[in-house]
């Protein structure tokens, strides 16, 4: 793979104290240990949601000014009456075991009301003996246009370590996404993928096939790439992945293990003819297996001001690029936009991103719509191309408000 990267990022700053924010650690044996960062846009550019979006973690000792997550909305607001209707959610892990909860879904998202995206990040989690892991982001966006409606959603985590080496992975990605234009409905796992996972000694180079459950002796049992379905496959569809699912029945108790969970799931009945500024939603995957990235965007004008975010992560050379501000956003053919603004890459300010391309070429996106993004800042000068701009996963929807 040939990336346009002429030099490694190294800021000052390891991967685990990022952020202006100070982490925060809280744990004992009773209690998970974790390091959270702040990853928010600047306060009043929101399009008009609170500053103070809540936390799920006061439980866990995390201190309440912690924020976990900043969010992204604008578009059409959702018509009940006409049936369409977009949902989505990922969490990095959950672990319940003996009726106990260990850790609840974290981090967790939830995709608006009114579609859109949101995004969270943790540094990393602990619960003794049971679950540990770096890096835990997660998205989720969706968005409905007059002819179709569109969620995606993705979880990743790094350097996954369950039940004391029992079961770990460098990387386990969940991309689920949906899509339905009112005669047909689809979801599809695409996307998704594991970098060196090994469960009870023996290492699975491949994604396993949907659904693989293997015994883990005097333990229980463990889902693979598990994948749960929904929907008429007419006017609705709905997919959840998640790519470790522990199933706890022996020495330990009985109990679940969640890694690396992502839902997406559409409804869409009644087309309808929209005008107005454009803007481009969605996500996914460029690449292959043995090399990718993953990204989510939202971005467009409202009042003639771009607005948006970008969240996107090179898997491969371990880069995790966050917008903080989207400055031009343009319409460059009637599927295609492009927009630029400023960036955080792996914690360290001081960068500027340009999606050079982000096209909806139709339904369902995998293997139509194209994404190219380049990064530019102190030490780095980094271009997408190595991976090609064709999407391997997800799915991205222009439409209008």
């Amino acid at each position: 793979m040939n990336l346009c990267l002429t030099r490694w990022l190294a800021p000052a700053r390891s991967r685990k104290t990022r952020r202006n924010a100070a982490p925060v650690l809280r744990c004992n044996s009773y209690r998970p240990c974790l390091e959270v960062l702040e990853d928010r846009l600047p306060p009043g550019s929101l399009f008009g949601l609170p500053d103070n979006l809540p936390t799920s973690f006061l439980d866990l000792g995390v201190v309440p000014q912690t924020r976990l997550f900043s969010r992204a909305h604008f578009g059409p607001s959702l018509d009940s009456s006409s049936g369409n209707s977009v949902s989505g959610e990922a969490y990095g892990a959950t672990a319940v075991v003996n009726g106990a909860t260990l850790l609840p879904k974290t981090p967790d998202v939830v995709l608006p009301s009114g579609g859109g995206m949101a995004r969270a990040e943790v540094l990393n989690v602990s619960v003794p003996n049971i679950l540990t892991s770096d890096t835990l982001s997660v998205w989720t966006t969706g968005s409905i246009s007059g002819s179709a409606a569109s969620s995606q959603s993705s979880a990743s985590v790094e350097n996954v370590n369950l039940l004391n080496g029992l079961i770990t992975a460098q990387v386990a990605v969940a991309l689920s996404s949906s899509t339905s234009n009112g005669s047909t409905a689809t979801s599809s796992a695409a996307g998704s993928a594991f970098i060196g996972l090994v469960v009870n000694g023996v290492a699975i180079n491949e994604l396993p096939p949907a659904n693989t459950v293997i015994a883990l002796p005097g333990v229980g049992s463990v889902t693979l790439n598990e994948q749960i379905t929904g929907g008429d496959g007419v006017h609705s569809s709905s997919l959840t992945v998640n790519m470790i699912d522990v199933s706890l029945n022996g020495a330990l108790g009985t109990g679940t293990i969640i890694v690396s969970s992502a839902h997406s799931d559409v409804n869409f009945t009644a087309r309808s003819t929209q005008t107005g500024q454009p803007f481009m939603t969605g996500g996914g995957r460029i690449g292959t297996d043995s090399g990718f990235a993953t990204f989510a965007l939202h971005a467009g004008s409202q009042s003639g001001v771009p607005r948006g975010m970008l969240n996107y992560i090179d898997h491969t050379n371990h880069m995790h690029v966050q917008s903080t501000g989207v400055t031009s956003f343009s319409l460059t053919s009637p599927t295609c936009v492009t927009f630029s603004g400023t960036a955080t890459v792996n914690g360290a300010s001081g960068y500027n991103f340009t999606v050079t391309h982000a096209c909806d070429n139709g339904e369902p996106g995998i293997h139509r719509d194209t994404f190219a993004l380049t990064v530019s800042g102190p030490g780095l000068n980094y271009s997408s191309a190595g991976f090609g701009d064709v999407m391997t996963g997800g799915n991205l929807q222009l439409h209008r408000v």
